[in-house]
């Protein structure tokens, strides 16, 4: 299974963003880039509610990001975060290395849905890859946006947190309705620390790994569920989503 790094949208804020914090209205500034430089990166929609973030002590918080899904599936969304907290070292921010000392997700909503062109994650996994590998080609390499304008800010994420997450498995043919089930709690730390700094894509990869192999496993523990699911004709309709 590929890696689906939604998980990426909330990087980019960082990644984007960094380089700004010294500047007054910060918030919109923030949210302009995770809604800009999102899209650029996975491909799919991002829209952000809230965005609340101090330059003086480097904690704020990002309220209910909703992750698009690609075209060819529909669901309406890919994902939707309930709410992102950040702490970053405000004096690392103009650093070559930023260090982020926290990054907590409250609550995600995943859809993993699966049509004649494979699922949904898949998808905007091949979007993010593609866009890491111009980065990757581009002269200097590195995290560049796709105009070519080069990212200076390389991370290290001492802990980030996904928790109170639910993922819900369907296809189109169920016209909305699944089968959902919780997502146990992710804890990572020292991203990029060993390497002297990652880019927020080499840190959103690392992150989709750890998230999609958590997904694998429940698909494979759940079977009990599907079995069980309210949803008639669930189990048959939803076979297909753990191949």
């Amino acid at each position: 299974m590929r890696k689906a790094a939604w998980v990426v949208a909330v990087l980019v804020v960082i990644a984007a963003g960094a380089g700004f914090w010294a500047y007054e209205s910060l918030d919109l500034i923030v949210k302009y880039a995770l809604e800009h430089y999102g899209p650029q990166v996975t491909g799919v929609t991002v829209e952000v509610d809230e965005v609340r973030l101090s330059p003086r002590d480097g904690r704020g918080s990002v309220k209910r990001v909703d992750i698009g899904n690609p075209p060819g599936f529909t669901a309406p969304r890919a994902a939707r975060l309930g709410e992102i907290s950040v702490w970053v070292d405000p004096a690392t921010v103009r650093a070559p290395v930023v260090v982020i000392h926290e990054i907590v997700i409250d609550a995600p909503l995943i859809t993993y849905e699966r049509s004649d062109r494979g699922t949904n994650l898949d998808a905007i996994q091949k979007n993010i890859s593609s866009y890491v590998k111009r980065a990757q080609e581009a002269p200097g390499g590195g995290d560049r946006k796709p105009s070519g304008e080069e990212v200076k800010h390389r991370f290290v994420v001492e802990k980030l947190v996904i928790r109170g997450g639910k993922v819900t498995m369907t296809n189109p043919g169920l016209k909305g309705q699944g089968v959902t089930f919780d997502l146990p709690a992710i804890e990572m730390h020292d991203l990029g620390r060993r390497q002297g700094g990652a880019t927020g894509s080499e840190i959103a990869s690392a992150v989709a790994d750890t998230l999609v192999s958590r997904i694998a496993q429940k698909l494979l523990t759940n079977l009990d569920l599907l079995r069980k699911g309210g949803v008639e004709g669930a189990i048959d309709a939803l076979k297909g989503l753990v191949r």
